[in-house]
């Protein structure tokens, strides 16, 4: 029997209670609380919508025992455990999991990988939590903006408003790099190329994208 992945990139309130705090899993400066919309202690327990920042210098310390924005100690690791949401790892056969960027598919994960699968007309929307179709368009995954930066591993990622560069992550850090003249990143091999072919940007649109700190990951 398919089952709905349980190994999503979104914050989680399961067990919690009116207004604790959890952390986001994918920016370990920033915590979402939690919220009875009922208010009859019946689940489930929602996050906000948006996430909150900690104070400049503080992190959002997870543990179960705090839970609370704490002090950034630099020599200690404190920026783990992070994920993308808009990589969703199909590692179970048998598991549903959503399609990032379209909430009308879903995939079913195999031995031999996904097979996408479009939901049926009357029922358009895919339920990430449930792993079923639905006339509701408010179950979608709709986590992943793909014009967002996710920094949550050390390593180079695709700048998405410039396809001639790329950024460098050491989470929550985040450096800006140009490719040489005549060079565009490939967003497979990880490196810049000689390439005669143009590139296009994954986002035109900054709307909103971007904090004025990230003015210059537009260039």
């Amino acid at each position: 029997a398919v089952r709905a992945s349980s190994q999503l990139c979104v914050p989680d309130c399961t067990g919690r209670k009116e207004g604790d705090l959890v952390k986001d899993p994918t920016n370990c400066l920033q915590y979402y609380v939690c919220s009875d919309p009922d208010g009859d202690g019946v689940l489930p327990i929602e996050p906000s919508v948006l996430p909150l920042q900690c104070e400049e210098g503080y992190f959002f310390n997870s543990a179960d025992s705090v839970r609370q924005c704490q002090t950034i100690n630099p020599s200690a690791d404190y920026c783990k455990g992070l994920c993308s949401p808009c990589v969703i790892q199909c590692e179970t056969p048998g598991t549903l999991i959503p399609s990032t960027l379209d909430c009308s598919k879903y995939e079913i994960c195999l031995e031999t990988g996904p097979l996408e699968v479009e939901c049926p007309t009357g029922t358009p929307y895919f339920n990430f939590e449930t792993g079923t179709c639905s006339d509701d368009p408010t179950v979608c995954y709709e986590t992943c903006d793909p014009c967002d930066v996710y920094c949550v591993a050390d390593g180079r990622i695709p700048n998405p408003h410039n396809c001639h560069g790329y950024l460098y992550c050491n989470p929550p850090d985040v450096a800006l790099f140009l490719c040489p003249e005549n060079e565009v990143f490939n967003t497979q091999s990880l490196i810049c190329e000689n390439t005669t072919d143009t590139c296009d940007n994954l986002c035109t649109d900054t709307t909103g994208a971007y904090d004025d700190s990230w003015d210059s990951f537009l260039e």
